[in-house]
């Protein structure tokens, strides 16, 4: 007697056990075919651990991409779920339901993997979808609308909100004041009890939303572009390739890419001590024809620590009739003492003709001092403190007080004597530009105090003009 052959069980598409029990990565590369970037994933595991979420990071990373694929899978397991999506304008959020709505209609291995369908006896319109559910009531399944929109009086599950402020409002006070009071006073009472509300946004200047989420108790992700990823130096390694974020930077000048890119808005600061407007700049048109004097400041760390400061070294030329500074090159560092030599030595040879090297005259910096004058020959230039009498009313003396140093830059700056090159390094991801003009905020002053310390000798070195009077018979 044949024994019958057990049937075969069904073949079932990979993609769709992928979209169903799989992370957000996973969802994406089945349902959209779209690869995930690490950080994106990151933004994902937030997303499902946080009752109060706030991601900041910069313009074009897919943030409304990644939002959407996460609400689109929330819908799928579970039909009962209903969301508000929140944008600056309700034109904005539309394009959000009309892409969702497309992807439940009409993707095949969405709809196999879980199966729902849309509510025939409500309608669809560009704001709401509604599906099958075994929920009753007036709350759509998914709402995407503007800050002021018809919201009121409905209840939700989750909520997002994405991208609400942008570059115009925030100037605006009464346009933030509005947007605070609408948050705490309209928004949050929309949210069920253990409900979900994450926000999503670039930064686009002090008086925005950040301030108001941290004190409602958001827990904050911040990705700036550049940073110590574990997938790399940048926030994709795709997306932001090193020359790319140096071309942005180039793009957008100091101080919007350090508010938006770098999510960093004490950096874009107008500056305390500093001004900010008061930066010049200068390329080769604006070089004197006749040779500069050149001289490095060197301001070393003596850690290489995560806490510890940085090295730093300055190179600026000046010329010697109408007494302008110009700083060539800027060097930041966390490097030990034997490689912070090699660094000094390094680039005190590249400059032809450096008539001094300035070095404050403490601690263990006076033994790199003797170390390189005795057998490199550099020529160092020591510089004691105002606060001794005998240099208190000489040029060549510095500041203790790190004010002082940064007021003697203002000075500089405001008449028009110091001008900088354009897109130096950067250290740790802060441009020279955003540490100067977030002393005494900013944690890092350590290029601020060598560029003091070569503008000082710089100047010392250059002769005033005397007045002289002629005597006649």
């Amino acid at each position: 007697m044949a024994i019958a052959e057990a049937p075969a069980a069904p073949k079932v598409d990979p993609r769709v056990l992928a979209a169903k029990y799989g992370d957000l990565a996973s969802y994406s590369q089945a349902v959209h075919n779209t690869e995930f970037e690490p950080y994106q994933s990151a933004w994902a595991e937030a997303l499902e651990t946080e009752n109060r979420l706030l991601i900041v990071c910069p313009p074009d990373t897919y943030k409304s991409t990644t939002i959407r694929l996460w609400a689109e899978r929330a819908l799928g397991l579970n039909p009962d779920i209903r969301i508000l999506w929140l944008m600056n304008s309700g034109e904005q959020a539309q394009k959000q339901v009309m892409t969702v709505g497309q992807t439940i209609v009409s993707n095949n291995v969405y709809r196999s993997a879980f199966g729902i369908e849309p509510d025939d006896s409500a309608q669809w319109t560009k704001s709401v979808l509604f599906l099958k559910r075994k929920r009753h009531g007036p709350d759509p399944s998914l709402m995407a609308t503007g800050f002021n929109g018809p919201y009121q009086g409905l209840h939700f599950d989750v909520i997002i909100i994405d991208d609400p402020t942008n570059q115009e409002d925030v100037r605006s006070p009464t346009t933030m004041e509005y947007q605070q009071q609408k948050l705490r006073g309209v928004i949050l009472d929309r949210l069920v009890e253990g409900g979900r509300i994450v926000s999503i946004l670039t930064r686009w200047g002090e008086n925005d939303l950040v301030s108001t989420f941290d004190d409602l108790g958001f827990a904050q992700v911040q990705m700036p572009v550049l940073g110590d990823y574990p997938w790399g130096p940048t926030l994709s390694n795709k997306r932001f390739p090193p020359e790319r974020v140096e071309q942005i930077r180039r793009d957008k000048l100091d101080y919007l890419f350090t508010l938006t890119f770098m999510c960093d808005v004490l950096g874009a600061s107008e500056g305390e001590v500093i001004k900010r407007d008061h930066l010049q700049y200068w390329d080769e048109k604006s070089i004197p024809d006749n040779p500069l004097q050149f001289f490095c400041g060197i301001d070393p760390a003596a850690s290489t620590k995560t806490r510890a400061d940085h090295s730093a070294i300055a190179t600026v030329g000046i010329d010697t009739r109408t007494r302008k500074i110009y700083v060539t090159d800027m060097w930041a560092a966390k490097v030990e003492v034997q490689d912070l030599k090699k660094e000094i030595l390094r680039r005190c040879k590249q400059v032809a003709g450096l008539r001094g090297v300035g070095l404050e005259t403490i601690g263990f910096q006076i033994s790199i001092l003797q170390d390189l004058r005795r057998h490199n020959q550099l020529p160092f230039k020591e510089l004691p403190y105002r606060s001794r009498s005998r240099v208190a009313r000489k040029v060549i003396g510095l500041d203790k007080d790190k004010y002082g140093r940064a007021m003697y830059l203002e000075s500089l700056f405001s008449s028009n004597r110091l001008y900088l090159a354009k897109n130096l390094p950067l250290a740790q991801g802060i441009s020279l530009e955003s540490e100067l003009c977030s002393f005494p905020l900013c944690k890092m002053d350590d290029r601020m105090d060598a560029l003091a310390f070569a503008c000082v000798i710089a100047e010392a070195a250059c002769p005033r003009n005397r007045l002289v009077r002629v005597l006649t018979g």
